[in-house]
């Protein structure tokens, strides 16, 4: 499906906040424009998608956004970094009661 069809059926509903409408037509003018964002066609997608109970299938004709690669900071994910966390306040709540008790 194209970006207007999608765009006319999401509009066509009339339950959409003004915010929602003017964010729309935006993606669309960029579409016409053929600026539209990869971000922006993965939106449209999944919105459109979940407003008309329907499963998302990809689409030729959009742009696809490529997978998002796991962010990293400092060389460790998300994950990496809250098992540290856990670990240090584990280590923290060892040493307060050492601590307490000696």
């Amino acid at each position: 499906m194209q970006v207007d069809q999608l765009v006319s059926e999401l509009l066509a509903r009339g339950d959409m906040n003004d915010d929602t409408t003017l964010e729309l037509n935006r993606i669309l003018s960029d579409w016409r424009a053929d600026k539209l964002d990869p971000d922006d066609a993965a939106y449209l997608e999944a919105l459109h998608a979940r407003l008309l109970h329907l499963t998302p299938e990809p689409q030729d004709d959009l742009i696809a956004a490529p997978p998002a690669a796991p962010m990293r900071l400092d060389g460790l994910s998300i994950e990496e970094w809250r098992e540290r966390a856990l670990k240090a306040e584990a280590e923290l709540a060892q040493l307060e009661d050492a601590s307490k008790n000696g």
